[in-house]
């Protein structure tokens, strides 16, 4: 299962680089759980689309690198890398983490973890 759950992930982030979101929410289950910064909370992928269709708008440049996978069984942390640029032109680089569950091969949950003032501060210029 470990390897059906990395190759979920490693898709995830790859049409999500792409801004592919048509094939990107099709990755989640109808009722996922989700948890990001900014106390972004929501429970369906209906009410997770606004999080995900701000990204583009909020960082017209991105690139979201998995450094590293660890899976167990249906569950994924990732590291990652993220580079871009704000709508202002100003360049952006952070660590962040998810926490993902696979459930019969969607995404069940998952969690976003970075550091919000960093990310304030870089895009403040």
């Amino acid at each position: 299962m470990g390897e059906r759950t990395a190759e979920i992930v490693e898709t995830y982030f790859r049409l999500v680089n792409e801004e592919d979101f048509e094939s990107f929410f099709k990755l989640f289950h109808p009722e996922v759980e989700f948890r990001a910064p900014f106390g972004f909370r929501a429970r369906g992928v209906e009410n997770v689309k606004p999080f995900y269709l701000q990204v583009p708008v909020n960082f017209p440049e991105h690139v979201d690198t998995p450094v590293e996978i660890l899976t167990s069984g249906n569950r994924a942390a990732v590291l990652i890398d993220f580079r871009g640029r704000n709508r202002q032109g100003t360049p952006v680089t952070f660590r962040a983490s998810d926490w993902f569950v696979i459930e019969n091969g969607k995404i069940r949950s998952l969690e976003i973890f970075f550091d919000t003032y960093e990310l304030r501060r870089q895009a403040a210029g």
